[in-house]
């Protein structure tokens, strides 16, 4: 019995010598720019999760309650400012609503870019990828990072554009739809 778990234990230390490579990293480089894209990519992730769709919502509830006034009091003809007015807080709106409705893609692809990028770090590391593969591996996720980084910067970004200019037009257009119930021309 003790010849056969020594025999076994043997046998089990050679496979396990044999399917470990001896050798390390051959891509410290491209590991080290995979983690780092990495980290990259937690940072977009946690600003995109800044965004309060929440809140976005509810500006956008704000115009289009707005917008359905004006449209039920039948207001044909307006001032070429409380036009411009209006138009830009239906601006607002849209781009707002936008970036309210690539927030959940945005995070899920994120997410999933973040994943790739550890997975292939770690099987390069290990050099577990075919040597003539690695460079392209590591262009194609790299390439999608980055693009991802710079859609989450640009719509954190533009969150931080439209929501000051929401802030500045809604005073002037609670006073236009002040005068349009009390019955008056704006």
């Amino acid at each position: 019995m003790k010849r056969t778990v020594f025999a076994l234990s043997i046998f089990s230390l050679l496979v396990i010598l044999q399917n470990t490579s001896c050798t390390g990293n051959k891509y410290p480089k491209e590991t080290q720019m995979l983690d780092s894209m990495k980290t990259f990519i937690a940072k977009a992730d946690s600003a995109v999760k800044t965004i309060d769709s929440a809140k976005i919502s509810g500006y956008a509830t704000q115009v289009m309650n707005d917008d359905q006034l004006i449209q039920m009091m039948h207001v044909d003809t307006m001032s070429p400012g409380a036009a411009s007015i209006f138009r830009s807080f239906n601006s607002v709106r849209w781009s707002l609503l936008t970036i309210a409705g690539k927030k959940g893609p945005l995070l899920i692809e994120l997410e999933k870019s973040q994943n790739q990028l550890g997975h292939l770090s770690h099987d390069i590391r290990h050099n577990l990828v075919k040597a003539d593969s690695v460079g392209f591996y590591v262009a194609f996720e790299t390439k999608k990072a980055s693009e991802l980084m710079q859609v989450a910067t640009m719509s954190v970004s533009e969150v931080n554009r439209q929501i000051p200019l929401y802030t500045m037009l809604l005073p002037k257009t609670d006073s236009l739809m002040a005068l349009l119930k009390a019955h008056k021309k704006i």
